[in-house]
This record gives structure tokens, sequence and C-alpha cells, in this order.
């Protein structure tokens, strides 16, 4: 039974929801003084950290990254369900080019709920229905890959769903190379290869190409906070942005996704 480890565990949503009430206290309360000490006590040596780029093992953020079963993947042939996909299925990738899947992993799952995209989510036309994946499935977005924990705010992006399945079956789809690929309209990440092969049918993979000695280069530099100090840290950047903005990239594409959805809650 494959059990994904996470510094973003199950009860990301409510830390990630917080934002809102943090910023909002911080202002209020603390002033923009306070809040740029808070900055200071949380530590600049971890910057690099904050939104940094480095490739994790499986996927956008560590551990395999997949797609709920009933997933529908963009395909020369239209919308097909991840689980009814095939190896050689010409799978349409972001450079317009159909690639040919080289394999596909599948994972039973007992401890790792999905992530929960809402429908329209990400910039009010993606994705097309709602969209389910593992924490650390990575997004693409701005150029940027970003793994779907580091994008929960609560309202349009909430962790730990489904949670009252007792088992969640994912798959994932391997390329030749890591490609960007559409599910359910949403720009996402194919798998990240790395050595070894984590899924519970890896013996038809050792049985099709023997065993993987290779990792693959990611598709676009991955962004993600690393753990919750550094997490918090980003909200102490979004509270001090309307004063002097030295938020990350990847914090300016997580303020932007949650103001929209505070705007469509409100409206």
């Amino acid at each position: 039974m494959y059990r994904e480890s996470s510094d973003n565990g199950s009860s990301g949503a409510s830390f990630s929801a917080s934002r809102r009430s943090f910023i909002k206290g911080a202002r209020v309360a603390l002033g923009a003084g306070a809040a740029y000490g808070a900055l200071a006590v949380l530590g600049s040596k971890n910057a690099n950290a904050w939104g940094g780029r480095t490739p994790f093992p499986g996927g956008g953020g560590g551990g395999a990254s997949c797609f709920l079963a009933g997933t529908r993947i963009r395909t020369d042939a239209g919308l097909v369900a991840v689980e009814d996909s095939r190896i050689g299925d010409a799978v349409l990738t972001e450079s317009g080019e159909a690639k040919p899947i080289k394999w596909i992993g599948k994972l039973e799952a007992s401890s790792v709920a999905p992530v929960k995209i809402a429908k329209f989510a990400i910039d009010g036309k993606a994705p097309h229905r709602d969209l389910y994946i593992t924490p650390r499935h990575s997004i693409y977005i701005d150029g940027y890959l970003i793994p779907a924990i580091n994008l929960v705010n609560g309202i349009t992006i909430t962790d730990n769903s489904k949670s009252d399945l007792s088992t969640f079956t994912y798959y994932h789809i391997e390329f030749d190379t890591h490609e960007v690929i559409r599910a359910e309209g949403l720009a996402v990440e194919s798998y990240l290869a790395q050595s070894g092969v984590d899924f519970s049918n890896a013996n038809e993979y050792l049985a099709l190409y023997g065993p993987r000695a290779y990792a693959m280069a990611p598709f676009a530099p991955i962004l993600s906070y690393n753990g919750r100090k550094n997490e918090l840290a980003s909200y102490v950047r979004s509270t001090l942005a309307c004063v002097y903005d030295i938020r990350t990239p990847l914090d300016k594409i997580r303020d932007r996704i949650a103001d929209q959805a505070e705007l469509a809650k409100a409206a």
C-alpha cells in the first residue's frame, strides 16, 4: 500500500486557509513594521527555500504524484479517463505535439487524500470541471511547476478531499521525457520519473523496460515552500506587499488564485 510523506500533510487545508485571517489580522493588529519583524525572526537564510526550484523525486513535490481515477486526459482522440488510457496512446502536450504514452503507473493509497481543484479555480477558465490530484502533483502556471498543496486556499483549492473514502486509486502517465499535459483542461505535469519505480504495478514496467536507472529533467522550474515555516513566511510577505512587495513568484501566483477565490465567494 502506497503512502506519500509530506511536510504539508492532510492538515494543509486549515493551515493554508488561514492565510486570509493571518493577513487581515497582521495588517490590523501588528502593522507593517511588526510583520516585517516577524519575517526577520522566521529567518532570511531560508529565502532560497521560499519558492525554491529544487525538483523532488516522483513529481513536483516529493513522492509519486498522480491523478485520481476518473480524471480525463486530453488525447488526439479527445478526452479519455486516465484509467482507460493505454501504452502507445497519443496525448497532447504543452508544445502542441501529441506524444505516445510510455507507461501508466497505478497506486492504491489509504492515507493520501487528493487535493481538489474546483472548476475554473486557476484562472476562471480551467479546470473545466473539478480535478483531483495528489498533493505533490504539480500544476503548470506562468512557466513554473507548482505542487497543488502549495496553492490550497480553503475555498477553490482544498486538500483532504473525498476523505470519506477508505482507499484511493491513482494513476500517472509517463512519457520518454517530462511533459505538461491537459487534465480536465488544466495544464499539469506528466510523471517525473526518478530512478526506481514507485507504483504498485512496477513489475509491469520492469518486464517492459527493465530497471530504471535514470532521472528525468523537469519540464520547467519547480516552485515549492518546502515546509510550514516557509509557508508562514510567505504569508508575512503577502501581508507586507501593500507596503513593500518582496513576494516570490510562488507567493504571487498563490495570492492571485486565492484573491480570485475570495472575490468569487463574495459575489
